[in-house]
């Protein structure tokens, strides 16, 4: 993954972004004020190379971390884990920042339905805001 940076202005003052070590295009956006996720499509066949775009926006200082859960509630991966000053939308849509269906341990999932949940929390003031989205793991017939 690259690490070119982004250069904001914002203000008359210039704030650094590094681009996230799995990619995405960040997208500053100084209106956001809760965490959201969306995915598509929701149905992601990776036993075929198939991978799933998204994206994400988040409030200032947040600390965002994106986790995928089975229905039961079990952990299966971490996608982001990343801080961020000023608040934006981050586009997940390159081979090197969408999902590919896999786990933590990089083995493909089970067919089935899983939770992507989003998680941004401030840490001055504690102030914490999520979002969840389905995703479906098929396979091809």
């Amino acid at each position: 993954a690259s690490n070119e940076g982004y250069n904001e202005t914002i203000g008359g003052h210039v704030t650094y972004f590094s681009q996230l070590e799995s990619g995405g295009d960040y997208q500053l956006d100084q209106d956001i004020v809760q965490a959201k996720i969306n995915v598509a499509p929701y149905v992601l066949v990776p036993s075929s190379g198939e991978r799933i775009d998204f994206n994400y926006s988040f409030p200032d200082q947040s600390r965002v971390i994106i986790r995928v859960f089975d229905l039961s509630g079990r952990f299966i991966t971490t996608l982001v884990d990343h801080y961020f000053d000023s608040s934006g939308t981050v586009y997940m849509q390159e081979d090197n920042s969408d999902w590919d269906g896999r786990d933590h341990l990089g083995q493909i999932l089970s067919p089935g339905t899983y939770i992507m949940h989003i998680e941004a929390m401030n840490f001055q003031t504690g102030v914490t805001t999520s979002d969840i989205t389905p995703v479906v793991i098929g396979i091809k017939p």
